[in-house]
């Protein structure tokens, strides 16, 4: 799914997961996606996102009981997360949703390709500090 700016269509069902233990962080990128009217559901850790969604028809859905419920569009997340990381997190993504669209945030961005470079294929990764311009330019590819 391609979120595009213009098209606001998919904002009603559709949804970007935030994945940080950073709640304030978590907490800001939700309110932010929300002032340009994007739906953002927010996850401490990489097994809370993956206990939230199911595969359905190819596509993952959020299975939220309070109310956050619809396709995931985007899954924004940071590298280091309690219990499983964000580059084992994309792994496990991408064999749900092989082109979901993935955005890593990170204070460690050479270290990460470094390590975990080919694990990383098609996932943009943001080094903090990032500024709210270039993940809607990612998320929205304006």
């Amino acid at each position: 799914m391609d979120i595009k700016q213009g098209d606001d269509s998919w904002k009603q069902t559709h949804w970007v997961a935030v994945v940080d233990d950073d709640e304030q962080i978590a907490q800001t990128l939700k309110l932010l996606l929300s002032f340009k009217g994007v739906r953002a559901s927010v996850h401490g850790s990489a097994e809370s996102l993956l206990a939230s969604v199911s595969l359905q028809h190819g596509r993952l859905q959020l299975d939220g009981s309070d109310g956050e419920a619809g396709v995931v569009a985007a899954v924004v997340l940071d590298l280091n997360l309690p219990g499983m990381s964000g580059a084992d997190l994309v792994l496990r993504l991408r064999a749900l949703q092989r082109d979901l669209k993935i955005v890593m945030i990170t204070a460690a961005l050479d270290d990460v390709l470094r390590k975990r470079g080919a694990d990383l294929q098609g996932v943009t990764c943001l080094s903090k500090p990032f500024s709210l311009e270039s993940l809607e330019a990612v998320l929205f590819g304006n």
